[in-house]
């Protein structure tokens, strides 16, 4: 191992040129933070109640059985569908399926229809029209026994912002590149002059 470097001769790089790991280290999580982006999306959410449960009849329209759960998960699965993604996109061509989330509030009668993007006044509509063509077209519960009513329409003022943020995950790559490239640069150095 004369010409390459042993367990020894890394401790000897270490001791020897710590301070350029050091400096490494420290340019590559600058460098790293200063390359992070933060950016924001909404969540905008409308509501709605519905008085009992969910079963489809032969032609796919909704009835009640009282089993709430069933009835979110099935709004959501409606949701991913062809038929719905056409009429949604007939009416924004901006709508994206997976941005579209059906949820229930703790398993009551109330179904959140959440819609999350970059543009939050985009969001809002979406997300209302999202309600309305499942209001209209696909879960038909408007009858004298069952009701679907839109308790809360999606709006800016109600729209959640969710932040993100990759600045901590860019500093300790940066900063793990740094020490790596500042311990080859220190090694090559080591054998280069321990060479002469």
């Amino acid at each position: 191992m004369d010409n390459g470097i042993g367990f020894q001769s890394v401790l000897t790089v270490i001791k020897k040129y710590w301070w350029v790991i050091i400096l490494t280290f420290i340019i590559g999580a600058g460098i790293g933070i200063s390359t992070a982006k933060t950016s924001v999306s909404y969540e905008s959410i409308a509501k709605v109640y519905v008085d009992k449960g969910f079963i489809e009849d032969k032609n796919g329209n909704g009835l009640n059985d009282n089993d709430n759960e069933r009835f979110w998960q099935s709004i959501n699965a409606i949701t991913k569908t062809n038929k719905f993604k056409q009429q949604m996109l007939a009416k924004n061509d901006t709508f994206n399926a997976e941005k579209l989330s059906i949820d229930s509030n703790n398993g009551t009668n109330i179904v959140a229809i959440k819609y999350t993007g970059n543009d939050v006044k985009e969001n809002v509509k979406i997300a209302n029209q999202a309600t309305a063509i499942l209001k209209r077209n696909f879960i038909k519960l408007d009858t004298k026994n069952t009701k679907m009513t839109i308790i809360d329409k999606a709006t800016k003022k109600t729209s959640q912002t969710i932040p993100f943020s990759n600045k901590k995950t860019n500093m300790l790559m940066g900063a793990i590149y740094g020490v790596i490239i500042g311990f080859i640069v220190s090694a090559l150095h080591f054998i280069l002059t321990r060479k002469k």
